[in-house]
């Protein structure tokens, strides 16, 4: 069995007076499908570093929620942990999906831009390029001028930026949810196989 580490949405708890990192547990039945245990990090970078030494994770996620602080967001500890995820994939060549805003945080460790988008919060729509089919849609911002070395692997039929990758390194990027399907999609799992090499 391989094992994936997952990035994690911060959420502010005002009811209990704490900030908790969050995960749908669907991500763990999702990787558990494709015989892969799934490890969440926290939002502390000094037990990321830590961690991701003594784990040496076949596979990385960033998971989405949270915009970046750049764009709105309030949880600077979510950018800088996606930031180190992102740094150890490409010191150790090991696969990254970046998800939603994951994807966004992809775009802009590599220089990318966002913009803010209407009609993509939940809805479904088709996509085509690399990717053709329809998917849901749950985010406000999109990739709006990619950074170097970063290539459009699929776009939205109103020409919104849906899938990205690295031209050089094993990163990739999709602005749909695998996660919120019921049952999974066949297609999905097998992009994440593909692109994760699991």
């Amino acid at each position: 069995m391989k094992i994936a580490v997952i990035s994690q949405r911060v959420d502010e708890i005002k009811d209990y007076g704490e900030v908790r990192d969050a995960l749908d547990e669907a991500w763990q039945q999702l990787f558990w499908h494709m015989n892969t245990a799934l490890v969440p990090m926290p939002n502390a970078p000094q037990v990321v570093k830590e961690v991701l030494e003594r784990l040496k994770p076949d596979a990385i996620v960033l998971s989405g929620g949270n915009n970046p602080v750049s764009y709105g967001g309030s949880a600077p500890q979510r950018d800088l942990t996606d930031e180190l995820l992102i740094q150890y994939a490409i010191d150790h060549a090991v696969p990254l999906l970046g998800v939603c805003r994951g994807m966004q945080s992809v775009a802009l460790y590599f220089g990318s831009t966002l913009k803010k988008v209407e009609g993509h919060v939940a809805v479904r729509h088709e996509i085509e390029g690399e990717t053709v089919r329809e998917v849901n849609s749950y985010h406000s911002y999109a990739v709006d001028v990619p950074g170097e070395h970063i290539k459009i692997a699929s776009r939205a039929k109103d020409g919104i930026i849906e899938a990205i990758y690295h031209e050089t390194y094993q990163i990739y990027g999709i602005m749909w949810h695998p996660e919120r399907v019921k049952g999974f999609s066949k297609d999905d799992v097998n992009l994440i196989k593909e692109k994760l090499k699991l």
